[in-house]
């Protein structure tokens, strides 16, 4: 076992192995450009004729002192110039669909792998030596990098420069497959110089950038740069390069920020913003452009992801800015939506770099002057804060799309005239304006003479509301996005555009004035009236130069009329003349008004003339006729025109209206004449005419008349036509007998009208019509024959001069018998069918009938059978009742001959249907649910032999049919509409109709069962519901009818458990649960106690009663069935009352003296025997102690009858220690041994504890030493002297009396309350007694001990029972 397990490990081992080995040669495989797999053209680039200084983009971050530049662009130039041989794009949906959607990196590089690697110096060969997530390092052989450099190029490489550039420019492509980017370090041309590129032409095949061995201190610059390349040229290859190299000088900005050279390339343009933006020709002003818009619009228009979307569009340049500025992302600031938009934000961003908006940079903070290790705002080209004279700058060059900018402060409030005059359309211009109070910035666009292409503008308010402008104006091309080649851009001759440019500023001190010098009026239309002016003014501004706008209007009665608006050029104080004319639409006093406005729109100065009379000019007709030649009754068409001239104009002739006459007044020469723009009218006599056309135009005035001649003849005779049906008859015309024809002459042709020329009809069988317009006529002709009988009709017009004959041929047919009858027939087997009419004849009569009949019919009409007979085939009536005995489609012929002998013949088809059997059977009653049914079919088939019905019987309780029986007996076990059908099919399969009967069988109502018990534990009822059922005997206290009988506050168990549905489904189930297979069907219980509570839902439910008296308890069942039937039951509760004692004195006697032996008196009886109330408890419910089968009612102590008596001897006194001083209860006789009065309580008590108590009152006397008191005569003096033995005595009842007055004097709370009482009631008189309130108006209550027992029980005596009190 051993050796075979050795064996298998060194075949495993050498699996292994060889898996290695294969893997580590698969991205060789790759590497190798003559690869037969590779069929991508590849083009490495040259680099032979390269220098760097010259055509190289110089790296950010290197050495000023020995610079490292970038050759992709020399790349990229060969690559587009050979025609980008090998283009692959990578995101191309066409590409990904050829692709597989997963990655599956079969190629990827592993430290140690060696290949060839084509570059733009020739093929070397590589080793790799680190990989990271995302790239391999190929380190050229013969190379040595330090490892520390290899780790470090790695970690800046998956730290930053990867997810850095790959946000903002996408993620990369992987063509090899290998899901690294290769960076790749050869031997270039030593230090300095060329430092690194990526190769457009290579990156068909794989991903890879190239860096300088000797150029490794720039390499992360180098790597962030040409990384962005690659992306970009996966996505866009055809950008224009000032995108891409201002997006790769981007990206080392965001991996490593601001370095002295990305200051050398943004400053370069800030300090000659003249330099265009979008044309790239390699100057370091060229990197700095696009790197600064490029900044711009990731500020502005969304970051990371609005760049990858400008770099994905395939659109290039200015077309792709504009597509993102159109749909940026969320929360962008909005900048333009073209690029003269976008252009003159960023212009004004580069100029401010303001917080303000679109006015600044949020991403680059821009100082404002050029100094190493800072970016700089774009520099002015020219500034003035001294307003004495007037500012021109230089005249400055500017390519198309630079921008050039200038700057003014320091005025003195009085507008800021403002002016570019450039040497080249095209020009565009923005002020930026800053408020003096808020700091903010507003801009205006310039506004653009389109003849001279200069730009002017005015800031109002400057030096006063405004504190500073600048002016930005830029060069707007017709070639804008350029790279080099100017061919390519659409530059044939020459170079890049180029312009100059002068800007002029000065403060308008005094503004622009406008004078009216003359109206002259004058005659225009000769009329002898002054119908039109001519308006000279002068425009004079003291500004250097400045266009303004004139608006001169005409007004009557206060109401402007019309208005010219023209632009007039003034400045140096000189008057700027200008002249128009006005014609009025109407007559009426004209007044005038000029209104001067600078290029704000703001009103400068304005100037009115005084009213004046001028007339209407008249309006001028040129109308035309549609000819001078023509024939009588023939149209003639008339054509109104004119013109009514209104209105400025310019030039003196010209006007601002042109509107068309309001009215036409026609002339026709014979006596008529219209008011229509446009006439038709017919000459009906021979002459010569001259018809007038006069206009009106809104004013009132009517033009010059404008005449024609028209000669009018007639000399042209009708040309008769006959048609039918819009067809020309020229041939004999074949009709039928009574064939009416409609025939018209509307074809007829001749100078009069249809409707006066004279038509006559002869229908060639004596018979005519006439008429004038009768153009239309119908006609029939009666006599035919089978060959046809030949008719002349002869049609004659006559147009009153000329009349013409036109003559046709008609030939009349007798018609055939004709079918009117050809639709389908159906009957039933058995059942007579009356043949329909199938013929008629129009012009004659049927006089025969020859029926036939295929297979035999049965031709005695009603009572057929089975066994009639059906041989009969003809018949020669003429609507025979016909019979089948079999069902199918039958064949019938008729022929028919007329009285002319004329035939016809008709085949009908008649489809003879099978009668259906039918179901029969008697109706069933409705039922209960043991009721037996039994159905019995009674069917029959009306058409065949009824016993070989089939049956179906259909029960709907039953899951499937019943078939081929006659009978059926069935019992339904649930309530519920149920529906029993038959359905019959006779030996020909065809089914009757179903025959159904709905049966009710009706629902048993439920059964309500209602049981009820007491808790007890040791024979005690429990006063409060059990919290768990251990221990407690279930007592049943119930009366000789069955009631309950309960103390108030017992509680009681009502059970209706035992209750159940009476459906024989449910007899026999107990459980309450609806989801038990023993649910005893019952859905709800709804207990009513009969006392006024809330009713309660539950099978088992606890209730007590608080108040004595007898209820009624309903227990209502709800069962299951549809929606639920209810049954009740109730049941009685007897709630003890009270004993009644009747005792009044318990000892018979007024008093009693210490130690007497006292025999106390009871007298009671029980209420609930009074109202016939017999009960008794049964002491367990689940014991039958009698015997008689029912454990619930035993009677094993009686509840109504003998009463307990109980006496407390002392009801203020607490003598078993228990807390309660009136429930200490003694038997027997009692005495006491102390005198006063003693207060004692008698209980009585039923047999379910409900007790009534009375309490009485014991005077107790001390023993005297005789039987009777002594009197006052019996006492002496010595009876009232202390002696020896009373002396002290009286000292200690002189000193309690002493110590008890003090007390007294100190009321108690009793007191207070009565004092309070007396307050609040307002007793006015009082009277008291020991110092205690006693009753208003009243003498206070007698002393128990001048009352009898009968007194004191007496309530006329007024006695009160004293309160007492325990003193502390």
């Amino acid at each position: 076992m051993s050796a075979i397990n050795s064996t298998g490990s060194r075949r495993a081992s050498v699996m292994l192995v060889l898996t290695m080995l294969f893997a580590s040669l698969s991205p060789l495989a790759m590497a190798e450009p003559d690869s037969d797999a590779s069929a991508v053209e590849v083009m490495s680039g040259d680099l032979s004729e390269f220098d760097p200084s010259i055509e190289g983009k110089r790296y950010m971050f290197t050495n000023d002192s020995e610079p490292v530049f970038s050759a992709t662009g020399h790349l990229k130039m060969e690559w587009r110039e050979a025609g980008y041989p090998g283009l692959v794009l990578p995101f191309s949906s066409g590409y990904l669909n050829s692709k597989s959607t997963t990655r599956s990196c079969t190629n990827e590089w592993s430290q140690g792998d060696t290949g060839n690697i084509s570059t733009a110096g020739g093929t070397v060969s590589v080793t790799v030596q680190k990989t990271s997530a995302n790239s391999a390092i190929l380190v050229e052989n013969g190379q040595i990098i330090p490892s520390t450099t290899l780790n470090d190029i790695a970690s800046t490489w998956e730290s930053t420069i990867y997810p850095t550039v790959t946000t903002y420019f996408g993620s990369p492509p992987d063509l090899d497959d290998n899901c690294q980017i290769e960076i790749v370090l050869i031997s270039i041309d030593g230090a300095g110089g060329t430092g690194g590129y990526f190769s457009p032409g290579i990156s068909s095949v794989r991903e890879s950038v190239f860096v300088d061995v000797d150029d490794m201190s720039w390499r992360n610059t180098i790597l962030a740069h040409e990384f962005e390349h690659l992306l970009h040229n996966s996505r866009d290859p055809y950008e224009y390069l000032w995108i891409d190299e201002g997006a790769a000088d981007m990206a080392a900005y965001l991996c490593f920020g601001v370095t002295s050279t990305l200051t050398g390339h943004a400053n370069s343009w800030s300090e000659d913003s003249s330099l265009s933006v979008r044309w790239w020709n390699g100057r370091i002003a060229d990197y700095g452009a696009g790197f600064m818009f490029l900044m711009y619009l990731a500020d502005k228009l969304g970051g990371g992801a609005a760049i990858q979307r400008l770099v994905a569009d395939t659109a290039t340049g200015g077309d792709a800015v504009e597509n993102l500025a159109q749909n940026p992302e969320t929360g962008a600031t909005a900048i333009g939506t073209t690029m003269s938009e976008i252009f003159a934000n960023f212009s004004a961003a580069v100029s401010l770099d303001s917080a303000q908006g679109a006015f600044g940079f949020s991403n680059l903070d821009l100082t404002s002057g050029c100094i190493a290790a800072y970016i700089c705002k774009a520099q002015m080209s020219g500034y003035n804060d001294q307003w004495v004279n007037d500012w021109n700058s230089s005249s400055q060059n500017i390519e198309g799309w630079g921008m050039r900018a200038y700057k003014f402060s320091q005025g003195s409030g009085a507008p800021l005239n403002l002016m570019v005059q450039p040497t080249q359309f095209g020009f565009k211009g923005a002020i930026m304006s800053r408020d003096a109070d808020t700091g903010t910035w507003s801009m205006s666009s310039m506004r653009i003479d389109s003849g001279s292409g200069a730009g002017t503008g005015l800031v109002h308010g400057f030096g006063n509301t405004t504190d500073e402008v600048w002016l930005l104006t830029w060069y707007e091309s017709m070639v804008s996005d350029c790279d080099y080649n100017y061919v390519s851009c659409g530059i044939t001759t020459g170079s890049y555009p180029t312009a100059s440019v002068t800007v002029h500023a000065g403060l308008i001190t005094d503004p622009a004035e406008v004078s009216i010098d003359t109206i002259s009026p004058f005659d225009r239309d000769g009329d002898g009236l002054d119908d039109s002016v001519q308006i000279d003014m002068e425009v004079e501004s003291n500004a250097f130069f400045e266009i303004l706008e004139v608006t001169v209007e005409a007004f009557v009665n206060n109401t402007i009329s019309d208005s010219a608006v023209f632009d007039i050029t003034a400045g140096n104080s000189i008057p700027s003349p200008r002249s128009v004319w006005f014609t009025p639409p109407s007559s009426g006093d004209w007044s005038f008004g000029i209104r001067i406005r600078d290029v704000t729109g703001e009103i400068v100065d304005q100037a009115f003339s005084l009213p004046m009379s001028l007339a209407n000019m008249e309006p001028v007709a040129s109308g035309s006729v549609s000819t001078s030649v023509t024939q009588t009754w023939l149209p003639v068409d008339m054509f109104g025109s004119g013109y009514d001239s209104w209105g400025f104009g310019q030039l003196n002739g010209t006007f601002s209206h042109n509107d068309t006459p309001v009215g036409y007044v026609w002339d026709l020469g014979d006596n008529n004449s219209s008011g229509l723009k446009n006439p038709t009218h017919s000459y009906l006599n021979e002459g010569d005419y001259q018809v007038v056309l006069v206009v009106q135009d809104q004013g009132g005035y009517y033009s010059e008349p404008q005449s024609w001649n028209i000669s009018v003849s007639d000399d042209s005779d009708p040309v008769p036509e006959i048609s039918v049906d819009g067809v020309v008859i020229t041939d004999e015309l074949v009709l039928l007998t009574d064939q009416r024809v409609q025939f018209s002459a509307r074809g007829t042709t001749d100078n009069v009208p249809l409707d006066e020329l004279i038509f006559t009809w002869d229908w060639g069988d004596g018979q005519t019509e006439d008429g004038r317009g009768a153009a239309e006529a119908g006609h029939s002709w009666v006599d035919g024959s089978a060959d046809g009988i030949v008719y002349t009709l002869t049609l004659t017009v006559d147009d009153g001069l000329h009349s013409v004959e036109h003559s046709i041929y008609i030939k009349v047919l007798n018609r055939l018998p004709k079918q009117i009858f050809d639709e389908p027939l159906q009957t039933d087997t058995l059942t007579p069918l009356t043949m329909p009419t199938v013929f008629e004849d129009s012009d004659g009569m049927i006089v025969e009938y020859y029926w036939f009949f295929e297979g035999g019919v049965n031709l005695d009409g009603s009572g057929m059978t089975l066994t009639s007979d059906f041989s009969s085939t003809e018949s020669i009536e003429q609507n025979p009742q016909v019979g089948w005995l079999e069902p199918g489609m039958k064949n019938v012929t008729l022929e028919v001959t007329d009285d002319d002998g004329n035939t016809s013949v008709a085949l009908l088809q008649v489809q003879v249907l099978n009668q259906r059997p039918v179901a029969v059977f008697a109706r069933p009653l409705d039922g209960e649910v043991d009721t037996s049914y039994t159905f019995v079919s009674e069917s029959f088939d009306p058409d065949g032999d009824t016993a070989l019905l089939q049956t179906i019987w259909e029960i709907s309780d039953l899951d499937e049919p019943v078939y081929n029986v006659s009978s059926v007996s069935h019992t339904f076990l649930e309530p519920g509409l149920y529906t029993v059908s038959l359905t019959v099919i006779d030996e020909r399969g065809l089914s009757s109709a179903t025959k159904s009967y709905s049966i009710r069988i009706a629902n048993p109502l439920p059964v309500p069962e209602l049981e009820f018990s007491c808790p007890s534990i040791n024979g005690t009822v429990l006063g409060e519901i059990p919290l768990t059922e251990d221990g407690v005997v279930w007592q049943v206290p119930h009366t000789s009818t069955g009631a309950a009988f309960v103390a108030p506050g017992d509680p009681i168990r009502f059970d209706g458990s035992g209750s159940y549905d009476a459906d024989p489904l449910f007899v026999g189930r107990t459980s309450t649960d609806s989801e038990s297979s023993e649910w005893n069907g019952i859905v709800s219980w709804i207990w009513d106690f009969g006392d006024a509570s809330s009713p309660v839902s539950g099978p088992v439910v606890w209730h007590s009663y608080q108040i004595p008296g007898t209820y009624v308890v309903t227990l209502t069942v709800v069962d299951g069935f549809e929606g639920g039937e209810t049954n009740r039951t109730t049941l009685t509760v007897h709630v003890s009352r009270a004993p009644i004692i009747t005792t009044e004195d318990p000892i018979s006697a007024d008093y009693v003296s210490i130690d007497d032996v006292v025999l106390l008196n009871s007298s009671a009886y029980d209420a609930d025997l009074i109202d016939g109330i017999e009960a008794w408890m049964d002491l367990d419910q689940s014991d039958d102690s009698d015997g008689d089968g029912d454990p619930a009612n035993d009677r094993d102590r009686p509840l109504t009858g003998p009463l307990v008596v109980r006496w407390d001897l002392n009801a203020l006194q607490d003598t078993d220690l228990d807390g309660d001083s009136r429930n200490d209860w003694l038997w027997g006789n009692q005495t006491w041994s102390q005198p006063g009065e003693i207060r004692i309580l008698m209980q009585v008590c039923d047999g379910v504890g409900v007790c009534s108590s009375e309490e009485y009152v014991i005077t107790v006397l001390a023993e005297q030493e005789d039987d009777k008191p002594k009197s006052l005569s019996d006492l002496t003096w010595e009876d009232l002297v202390p002696n020896r033995e009373s002396a002290g005595l009286f000292a200690l009842i002189a000193a309690v009396l002493l110590l008890g007055w003090l007390i007294m004097r100190e009321k108690d709370e009793d007191e207070v309350d009565a004092e309070e009482m007396l307050e609040t009631y307002d007793v006015t008189e009082v009277e008291v007694e020991g110092g205690l309130p006693g009753m208003d108006q009243h003498n206070p209550p007698p002393q128990p001990k001048y009352l009898t027992v009968q007194e004191r029980r007496n309530k006329e005596s007024g006695y009160v029972r004293p309160i007492r009190t325990r003193r502390r």
